[in-house]
């Protein structure tokens, strides 16, 4: 275990402040103290990360947005708390900065969403679940809202239409999605996160180009518990969790019904993101096909991500079931997360990164795309 930094001061939050950015870093590690969670359990045969423990990838250098640092300095800086380096299936390098546990979970925010997108996939292997049918003949309960006539594909790509602003500040629509999903205190009559979902309004034809909508991911999870006929969480720890030798149990963050936040309510060790990055590193590890594969790192619309709301993060990008592909080495597909958090997997280089963070701030272009660069200077460096 490699640990530099600092111990950032941690302050015990409640359920109104836990995402304000004194409370930030003590939240991300404490969220089952805050809000009910339903339980993924591990694996009776977790797999085994040999350790191979190569200090001097502290030392590479990272072309960040402000200028060229190390590994180490990016670390230092007060608002990250774990790296994992996994490389042809053994750790490389294995890093917490002081105060965080081996065992504790911490919340992965939106990777949540490609642990979803995993999991239709998984169901689709399986012949549970038809990627191409209409959402309201799936989950009649949305009849009439805007997700009714969108498909399983469109929620898995985000390219499902309602009106919805993704304003982190928080605006008006996200906290409102917030009390739905038991994130904050819900006032007298704000609805529970299904009957949210059932009653969005439609904004466009789907379709047409990729909106960074959270919702679409819960209305996904909401569809793979349905086809998989248990909760997300059973789902998850079936067909994914289980399977990949999941080391310790995972947990999702449940609203007052007992609705899971499919689009980014999991808590998670890095080693257990390592292993489920694994199956994608490894061409689906039979958990899902490697068609589903393929067409995860191959088939995602450029066109619409062009037209859409990161167009200019990753001028060549595209989204896909849940992952977002850069096209800038081929064959690398990541999950990202607010706050900081990132699962990146390089497959010709059989490369998987988990940078885990508690950014005060959180959703700024540059530091993910200095996460992004972290990662990538990491696999580049591996495959010399």
């Amino acid at each position: 275990m490699v640990e530099v930094g600092h111990d950032p001061s941690l302050r015990r939050a409640t359920l109104d402040t836990w995402l304000q950015p004194e409370h930030i870093a003590w939240s991300v590690r404490h969220v089952r103290e805050l809000i009910p969670t339903e339980r993924i359990r591990s694996s009776p045969a977790p797999r085994v990360l040999p350790e191979r423990i190569d200090g001097a990838l502290l030392d590479v250098p990272v072309e960040a947005h402000d200028g060229p640092v190390r590994v180490e300095d990016l670390l230092r800086d007060g608002e990250r708390d774990a790296l994992l380096v996994v490389h042809r299936g053994e750790v490389v390098l294995d890093w917490l900065a002081p105060g965080v546990r081996t065992d504790e979970q911490h919340l992965v925010f939106s990777i949540t969403k490609s642990v979803t997108g995993l999991l239709a996939g998984a169901l689709a292997t399986r012949g549970q679940l038809d990627l191409a049918a209409r959402v309201g003949d799936l989950v009649p309960e949305v009849e009439g809202g805007a997700f009714a006539d969108a498909t399983v594909r469109q929620l898995m790509d985000m390219e499902a239409s309602f009106a919805f602003v993704e304003d982190y500040t928080p605006g008006p629509d996200v906290e409102a999605y917030r009390h739905a999903a038991g994130w904050y205190p819900a006032p007298p009559g704000a609805p529970a996160l299904r009957e949210f979902l059932a009653t969005r309004v439609p904004d466009g034809p789907h379709g047409e180009r990729f909106r960074y909508l959270s919702p679409t991911i819960d209305m996904l999870g909401w569809v793979c518990a349905r086809a998989a006929g248990t909760t997300w969480a059973e789902a998850v720890e079936r067909h994914l969790w289980q399977p990949c030798g999941a080391e310790l149990g995972g947990s999702v963050t449940l609203d007052r019904e007992g609705t899971p936040r499919a689009a980014g309510g999991l808590s998670a060790l890095p080693r257990d993101l390592a292993r489920l990055g694994l199956v994608v590193a490894e061409r689906g590890a039979g958990i899902v096909s490697e068609e589903f594969l393929d067409d995860l790192l191959h088939a995602g619309h450029r066109d619409r991500w062009t037209r859409g709301d990161f167009a200019e993060m990753w001028p060549e990008g595209a989204y896909r079931s849940g992952w977002y592909t850069p096209n800038i080495d081929p064959d690398v597909a990541l999950g990202m997360g607010i706050h900081g958090q990132m699962l990146y997997v390089d497959i010709p280089r059989q490369v998987v990164v988990v940078a885990l963070s508690s950014w005060s701030e959180p959703d700024l272009e540059a530091w993910h795309l200095d996460n992004h660069a972290l990662c990538r200077a990491l696999a580049h460096r591996l495959a010399m």
